[in-house]
């Protein structure tokens, strides 16, 4: 059985022997719905999708503008103040975001999500009697909600209530077992309850989940200092000094660093956060953490525009194929993505391997057929695989939909006499 399922299995135990208050009259939880959907026609659904995909690549001032030309159009769209107040959040302007998820429950208030969200800001103004009573009434309307007991469980640490938060951490982790974060939230909450060694335990397990987590080390090194584990403290240690390092002595990097894990901290099932740690650790020549992070946000069901982004950051690092399996992926999340089918395309066509990236062009003609620049990827992804002659029928095909003044008329021109 793998360490994390052993110490969680134990902590699920250990939890389970802890006497209990008596279990509450059972309560019929009120009705839990989707807000209502957009009426047909309604450029909503646009809006909406355009927002929830700036959001998701951390464009929030354009994910903010997006939801204002929605609600404009409809001032009771329930999705849309919840996306705007996850921009605001996102941004650090919490008093706004505040203001839109009230909204939001004053017109849906068995919204689980709003009151999540809700508790999420409270917790982080240290508001912990506000944020309780917000996730209390989420888990009343969605019991099995992903976040609720995450965040039940920074509320229950941030008011020195160990033995519950260590509890509502296992409950998390029981949904997310390889989840670095809730492991390093379950150290400290097994630390304050005295636990020690299953507190070693688990910043040990987060810090095998990720690598580059220097919180986690330095908690790690000094409880294992503490326990007399001193081979495991001098590794703990190296790695922790290893990651302050970055940045060869500029004291701001390392600042940047924590502020880029703080996201994750915030918000660790969100996968634009481990992707900017994993560029910003690729940016400084930290390649380990620059792909293990990577790797995680690959893992956390992320949109295509954000996979094609880490298909493109794998190329930047020379390892192309890293780069086609994120293209790849981004093609299985959204087979109509044009930018990850032509990149896929053209980096199959680069590696010779030409009987995959022709599909794929074809596929980008079916999808844009009066847009010359998928003629003109098709003509050379045809020129580079030696068919000349359908190579010259697509380019002269990109040619007669090119614009006089389009600036790739002349590199479809200079295609075209490489053909014949």
């Amino acid at each position: 059985m793998p360490t994390y399922l052993c110490l969680l299995t134990a902590l699920l135990l250990g939890c389970a022997s802890e006497p209990e208050a008596p279990a509450p009259p059972a309560q019929t939880p009120p009705p839990t719905q989707p807000p209502p959907a957009p009426r047909p026609g309604s450029p909503l659904p646009r809006l909406i999708e355009s927002a929830r995909g700036h959001l998701a690549e951390g464009r929030y001032a354009e994910a903010i503008a997006a939801c204002e030309e929605g609600l404009k159009q409809d001032s009771t769209a329930v999705p849309l103040y919840n996306l705007m107040a996850n921009a605001y959040a996102a941004d650090g302007r919490y008093a706004p975001a505040i203001d839109a998820l009230q909204h939001v429950l004053r017109l849906f208030p068995t919204f689980a999500l709003a009151h999540v969200n809700l508790a999420g800001i409270y917790t982080k103004l240290g508001q912990y009697a506000d944020a309780e009573d917000h996730l209390k009434k989420a888990l009343a309307i969605d019991p099995k909600h992903a976040e609720v007991h995450r965040r039940l469980g920074e509320v229950y640490l941030g008011t020195d209530r160990y033995p519950e938060a260590v509890e509502a951490f296992a409950h998390a982790l029981a949904r997310f077992p390889e989840d670095a974060t809730l492991y390093f939230y379950l150290g400290q909450a097994l630390e304050g309850a005295g636990r020690e060694a299953d507190a070693l335990n688990a910043f040990s397990q987060s810090v095998h989940l990720d690598i580059g987590f220097p919180e986690a080390l330095y908690r790690l090194a000094v409880l294992a200092r503490r326990l007399n584990h001193a081979a495991l403290a001098d590794s703990a240690l190296g790695r922790f000094q290893h990651l302050q390092a970055i940045g060869k002595g500029d004291p701001e990097v390392p600042k940047q660093m924590k502020k880029l894990r703080a996201s994750i901290l915030t918000a660790p099932e969100d996968p634009i956060h481990h992707f900017r740690l994993g560029a910003f650790f690729a940016q400084h020549a930290y390649l380990d953490e620059a792909l293990d992070k990577i790797a995680k946000a690959a893992r956390l069901q992320p949109p295509a525009a954000l996979l094609n982004q880490m298909g493109g950051l794998m190329l930047n690092l020379r390892r192309p194929q890293d780069a086609l399996t994120y293209y790849r992926q981004a093609i299985d999340t959204e087979p109509t993505y044009m930018p990850a089918l032509v990149n896929a395309a053209n980096l199959l066509s680069s590696l010779q391997r030409h009987a995959e990236a022709l599909p794929l062009y074809q596929k980008a003609t079916q999808l844009a057929p009066q847009v010359p620049n998928t003629w003109y990827f098709l003509g050379m992804g045809r020129l580079a695989a030696g068919d000349h002659a359908e190579s010259r029928q697509a380019l002269e095909k990109a040619l007669s939909l090119c614009a006089p003044d389009n600036p790739l008329r002349p590199q479809i021109e200079a295609a075209l006499g490489a053909a014949r």
